[in-house]
């Protein structure tokens, strides 16, 4: 009754879980507003750069008040002759405007050239915290497809030409110019003649209407760029990838791929020239109104000259103003332009880093700045490499999963109980949810349905750090990083790695004599595409690497998903007869497809169409005659001619064992340090 009650429980709080989400995506289609990004934009300046903030305001000060000093020194020399000015008077006007004119020149160029220069470190926060993300979602978010177009959409924001985030200091400081000077022109029209900024404003009110509905066709148009985008991107990764130019060659892969990129280009261009078609139309009229405000302002003005009511110093100042007003004018319009599309940009990038990074585990603790249920000292004592960690169980309750968008659950009310220390194999035909149930074990998936306990508590009850702590896991793809031997083993940096230990790590896993080979032997860098001196691995020692890596962690839990299948016979042989030894006091679970090798295992479980419909021993599995027992002789079959299945296999086991005896004698000295 109480386990029932306990189900029933972790069910409602699963729905409750997907109930919260709702909103949260309801609110991630709505986005943020314009007032909204603005002040997120000023916001992030002053609390990441406040200087260069402060020289966005400063310079667009400066260039509000050039254009002034510029227009006054023609008025100033026309009213000087006009009214006889001194000699000394008119020099010494001279002097202090063009001193003012010279100063404010150079406070522009020193500016700019220091807001060019914080250009990068603004746009490498963007790029860190992105990253950040991407490495901190759970790993189910990081498969799915609308997060990795989130993802494109984001990053190619940032990188692609002319990125509107990239400039954003620009574009505002631009903004408030023209905002600035717009102000002042018009005030200084509005003195001589209220019609003056009329005939510059209702133009420029006609042109930013038509970019408004030019820049909501941006948006609705924009997806199916960025779609296309994110596909060329793919096309060109695959094209650099040296592990996809095998198969590109062999298979004359490249004319498909081109074909591909070709595609994705035409349906990119086409969304794009659909959407600037709607600026090139706001343009075109911006230009006719531009020539009709101009001659309207030219006739007035020329017309107060003939009455007498104009100097000609005066008319020189108002037609700079002119000038300077629909110069404002157009500048914010197409900056405003720039800043809608800033404000699009900015939306997508808070929605994308203050989007949930999934609910598996028990989120961080903002106050105590560590997630709650994190290691405690003593649990960081019980899971360091080189201490004996404590076994724990693992129990799972009515679990089933579905990949999202199928409608068939991969796996199916699956009730099994892994015992501290035990033994167990994961065995079952391809496709059977192997794959998917380690992930589910790893915290790597969130169960559709019911729940796993660890150590007695949900996953829920975890922090991420705390819960990966006790976990060591080889997977099928191997990938390892653009660093040393040693680093790649430790997962830790040079200081930190206990290099004594990472040689009896080596040893266990088979791969101390190459290494020793090497001239910088456990210093070696690895990645040949990324570092000059870096080597590069075989399927099998990049999958002995990785044992490495699980025997150094010494996690509690050991995860092995088909470890030895880029391993000869002879290779695979050590590899078990090594599990078996570091998997002592652990609670270990072993998948592969040779069933020979599962008979070490305390118990097997036989997965078949995301259910366990057998398990037990390998003999009792035999002497059932089911499912397990038809694949063993099938298999069997390719070990020896003649005899039961069974025994043939087992006779190939010892023979492979007994060859690979030798090769196994020099790591036992450091095997036994490491079990010690």
């Amino acid at each position: 009754m109480e386990k029932k009650r306990n189900r029933k429980t972790e069910r409602n709080r699963i729905r409750e879980q997907k109930q919260e989400k709702e909103p949260k995506q309801g609110k991630k289609q709505q986005g943020y507003g314009f007032v909204s990004n603005a002040l997120w934009h000023w916001r992030e300046q002053f609390t990441r750069e406040p200087m260069a903030a402060v020289s966005v305001l400063l310079l667009s000060a400066v260039a509000v008040v050039l254009p002034l000093l510029n227009a006054r020194l023609p008025k100033l020399v026309l009213q000087g002759l006009e009214e006889r000015w001194a000699l000394s008077r008119f020099a010494a006007g001279l002097f202090l405007l063009v001193a003012a004119l010279a100063a404010a020149n150079m406070l522009q160029a020193a500016l700019r050239a220091y807001m060019r220069r914080m250009q990068g470190p603004f746009e490498d926060d963007f790029n860190l915290r992105l990253l950040k993300k991407r490495m901190r979602v759970d790993y189910e978010l990081l498969e799915s497809r609308r997060f990795n177009e989130e993802a494109h959409a984001v990053y190619d924001s940032l990188y692609r030409a002319h990125s509107v985030v990239r400039d954003s200091s620009m574009i505002w400081q631009q903004s408030l110019t023209a905002a600035g000077g717009l102000v002042i022109y018009a005030l200084i029209l509005f003195r001589q003649n209220p019609v003056l900024p009329l005939l510059v404003l209702i133009p420029a009110m006609l042109v930013f209407l038509l970019k408004r509905q030019a820049m909501k066709r941006d948006h609705v148009l924009r997806p199916a760029a960025d779609e296309a985008s994110r596909k060329m991107r793919y096309v060109e990764e695959r094209g650099w990838d040296f592990q996809a130019g095998k198969d590109i060659r062999m298979y004359d892969l490249g004319g498909w791929l081109l074909d591909i990129l070709k595609r994705e280009r035409r349906a990119g261009e086409t969304s794009v020239r659909r959407l600037e078609n709607g600026y090139l139309a706001a343009n075109l009229c911006d230009a006719v109104l531009c020539f009709i405000r101009d001659a309207g302002a030219y006739l007035y003005l020329i017309f107060q000259i003939v009455q007498g009511s104009l100097p000609v110093s005066d008319f020189v100042w108002y037609i700079s103003m002119v000038a300077g007003c629909q110069q404002a004018c157009g500048g914010l319009l197409e900056n405003g332009e720039l800043l809608g599309r800033l404000s699009f940009d900015y939306s997508r990038l808070r929605l994308f880093l203050e989007a949930p990074e999934g609910g598996i585990f028990r989120e961080k603790r903002e106050d105590a700045g560590e997630e709650t249920g994190g290691e405690t000292g003593e649990d960081e004592q019980k899971h360091r490499p080189g201490a004996q960690p404590k076994a724990v169980g693992i129990e799972l309750e009515h679990v089933s999963f579905t990949y999202p968008g199928s409608g068939e659950p991969t796996l199916k009310d699956l009730n099994v109980t892994l015992r501290p220390g035990e033994k167990i194999a994961l065995v079952g035909l391809n496709g059977a949810g192997k794959s998917t149930l380690v992930k589910l074990l790893c915290g790597l998936y969130r169960p559709t349905e019911g729940a796993i306990r660890v150590d007695g508590r949900p996953l829920s009850d975890y922090g991420r750090e705390e819960y990966f702590s006790l976990i060591a896991a080889v997977f099928q793809d191997v990938k390892l990083l653009p660093l040393t031997i040693a680093q790649n083993v430790a997962s830790e940096n040079t200081d930190a790695v206990d290099r004594q230990r990472v040689r009896q790590c080596l040893a266990l896993a088979g791969l101390l004599e190459m290494v020793d080979g090497l001239p910088q032997k456990e210093d070696t860098p690895l990645g040949r595409g990324v570092l000059d001196d870096g080597i590069e691995l075989s399927g099998g020692e990049r999958q002995k690497m990785w044992m490495a890596r699980a025997f150094y962690k010494n996690a509690p839990v050991l995860i092995l998903d088909e470890p030895t299948a880029a391993l000869d016979p002879l290779a695979e042989q050590e590899i078990y007869e090594k599990y078996v030894r570091m998997s002592e006091g652990k609670t270990s679970l072993f998948i592969s497809h040779r069933l020979a090798s599962t008979r070490f295992c305390d118990r097997i479980l036989f997965l078949e169409n995301g259910r366990i419909t057998e398990q037990g021993s390998h003999e009792e599995l035999m002497r059932k005659k089911g499912a397990y027992a038809r694949l063993f002789e099938v298999q069997g079959k390719y070990y020896r001619k003649d005899g039961p299945p069974e025994e043939a296999a087992a006779d190939s086991a010892a023979a492979t064992g007994s060859a690979a005896a030798d090769s196994t004698a020099a790591a036992d000295s450091a095997e036994r340090e490491v079990l010690a």
